[in-house]
């Protein structure tokens, strides 16, 4: 059997169907020219290694999905801090109608008003009920919360008894 026709069977052929194979294969050979115990040996430790590599392929998918998800609720904490603030952000949604993206993208700002995790993994902030991707995010406009940025290190800066 080759490589190539191990490794597409690999996915069709469990351990205990190999192994059925394996003693049907010992049960029927010919008594007068038996098949040499090596190459017996060798079809068992290669299916073995195909087992143990599709497990390695099993649990580093796995560990991906977990590295994916925890860097989804890394971006969602970091995004949710801009919850109530006003943030600068750009619009590119007309970049891909035009042929020079440079002219299309402005900037805007709004609100945040939460944040969601969108169906392709991304996530975004809602401002005025619209999905806006943390991609777009370019800085906290500090033009209209300056005064309650003021009053706030003000109160922070009494309850720690500095002035």
């Amino acid at each position: 059997m080759s490589t190539s026709s191990t490794a597409s069977l690999s996915s069709e052929i469990s351990m205990e169907n190999f192994l059925t194979l394996f003693v049907t294969q010992l049960q029927n050979q010919n008594p007068l020219d038996p098949t040499d115990n090596t190459e017996f040996m060798s079809q068992l430790a290669q299916f073995s290694t195909l087992e143990q590599a599709q497990q390695q392929t099993e649990y580093l998918s796995d560990i991906s999905s977990i590295g994916s998800a925890s860097l989804q609720l890394d971006q969602i904490s970091l995004a949710s801090a801009f919850i109530g603030k006003t943030i600068k952000y750009s619009d590119d949604s007309d970049s891909s109608d035009s042929s020079d993206s440079s002219s299309s993208s402005e900037t805007l700002s709004g609100v945040v008003e939460g944040v969601k995790l969108e169906e392709d993994g991304t996530v975004s902030f809602i401002i005025d009920g619209e999905s806006v991707s943390i991609s777009n995010f370019i800085e906290v406009d500090n033009t209209t919360t300056s005064s309650g940025s003021a009053a706030s290190s003000n109160i922070l800066s009494k309850l720690f008894g500095k002035k």
